[in-house]
């Protein structure tokens, strides 16, 4: 009986759950309809697709010059090596003639000891007048030989005379045949004397060919000697600036040996290399017989960088660069000597950023670069729509690109993204677009 009453218990208690679960989900589906029921049905709305908005700019042509950039350090266009001729111990030196020294044309560098150069001037000096009076005496000497050739003549003369006087008393014998040889042989004398004057003064035009080759030695002494003593004196030859300097007063210095180097003021040129491709806009300049001018800005120097030198290509080097295919070009600086706020002078081994100018296009159109599209196509606004357009790219540079054909003044060149762009596609543009 109580296992019986205990198995009722239990299965009350199940209907019990089962009947609280089911009305929980009856209140619940009822609730719920009722909400349903109360809910206001959503108005059905009309989908409007808006074209999308962009930014544009209006493009107009323009001139443009097409310039080379090339970068190059700057280098003296006249660097003198200074060096001694002659052998000698230093007696002068500049007071200037330091590293970075000014010195000015005509200025008197270096002196060497000028005592035994003036010494072998004076001896060439002193051997030119013994050789003038070497000739002046033989001079006199052909005056006195050709006098003594008259006098000679006329004792042959008179011997001979004489002579026949004699013979002819000896035919009659009214003279002796001691008187007779004794004629003769005065007679032979004097013309033997005669002979022998004639033969001194044949002889005295080699005597004065050889006088007056050593008169002109002695000259040609005298000028080694001068210019032996012009060489003790270094002048600068230009207003320059000292680069270097290996020497010091009292050294002994001979001949070739490099006292020190200079270069000229006011003269500086740029080495710089331009690549084959980018020639052709200055070509047209030597092919006219004409030299491309350029501008030359001290490069990585940011205090000076707005400072701006005339220059210009003063000529082309003879070979073309083997390892990088560029063309190597000489510019020459037309202003170097001005100076920024004085307080910076361009010098040698300056490195400079060297602008170029080219030929002026007309017609063109310069835009941002990073608005061309794949395939040299811009995208422009044409009646509110999409229009892809392409053209003709002349040159990029740098941030730059510069088109010659494929647009037209007015035209509408959209600056923003537009992703899935296509042709034709219907657009807006921002108020502010242009």
């Amino acid at each position: 009986m109580m296992k019986n009453s205990y198995k009722i218990k239990g299965f009350s208690s199940v209907v019990f759950r089962f009947l609280r679960v089911v009305i929980v989900l009856a209140v619940a589906v009822g609730a719920a309809k009722l909400l349903i029921s109360l809910k206001e049905k959503p108005e059905k709305k009309q989908i409007v697709k808006t074209p999308p908005s962009v930014k544009i700019m209006v493009v107009k042509p323009v001139s443009k010059t097409m310039t080379i950039d090339a970068y190059g350090t700057v280098k003296p266009r006249k660097l003198v090596k200074i060096a001694v001729e002659v052998p000698g111990r230093i007696d002068y030196l500049h007071p200037s003639f330091i590293e970075g020294g000014m010195i000015g044309k005509g200025d008197l560098l270096v002196g060497i000891d000028q005592r035994s150069y003036q010494l072998e001037r004076q001896t060439g000096q002193v051997r030119i007048r013994q050789a003038n009076a070497d000739i002046e005496s033989l001079k006199q000497d052909i005056e006195n030989l050709k006098n003594d050739i008259l006098l000679s003549t006329a004792n042959v003369d008179l011997t001979q005379k004489e002579l026949e006087r004699v013979k002819t008393l000896t035919r009659n014998q009214f003279a002796s045949k001691n008187s007779l040889d004794k004629a003769e042989q005065q007679y032979l004398q004097a013309k033997i004397q005669l002979q022998n004057i004639r033969n001194r003064l044949f002889l005295t035009d080699t005597l004065m060919e050889q006088k007056k080759a050593a008169l002109a030695m002695a000259r040609v002494d005298l000028q080694k000697a001068d210019l032996a003593l012009q060489k003790t004196r270094i002048n600068s030859e230009f207003n320059g600036f000292v680069l270097d300097k290996f020497v010091e007063k009292a050294e002994y210095v001979t001949p070739g040996q490099i006292l020190g180097a200079m270069y000229q003021k006011n003269s500086l040129d740029v080495d710089v290399r331009i690549p084959l491709e980018k020639m052709k806009w200055i070509e047209s300049f030597f092919l006219n017989g004409k030299m491309p001018v350029a501008k030359v800005i001290v490069a990585n120097f940011d205090s000076i960088k707005t400072y701006v030198w005339d220059a210009k290509v003063a000529r082309l080097k003879a070979n073309i660069d083997e390892k990088t295919r560029t063309l190597p070009m000489t510019l020459e600086i037309l202003n170097p000597d001005v100076k920024i706020k004085h307080i910076f002078d361009l010098r040698p081994g300056t490195f400079v950023k060297c602008s170029i100018m080219g030929q002026t296009y007309d017609n063109l159109f310069v835009l941002p670069r990073h608005l061309l599209r794949d395939g040299d196509v811009f995208f422009t606004v044409n009646d509110s729509h999409l229009k892809m357009k392409k053209v003709t790219v002349l040159r990029k540079f740098e941030e730059e690109i510069y088109i010659s054909k494929g647009l037209a003044p007015g035209d509408k060149i959209i600056t923003s993204p537009l992703p899935g762009a296509r042709e034709g596609m219907a657009l807006t543009i921002k108020s502010n677009g242009n």
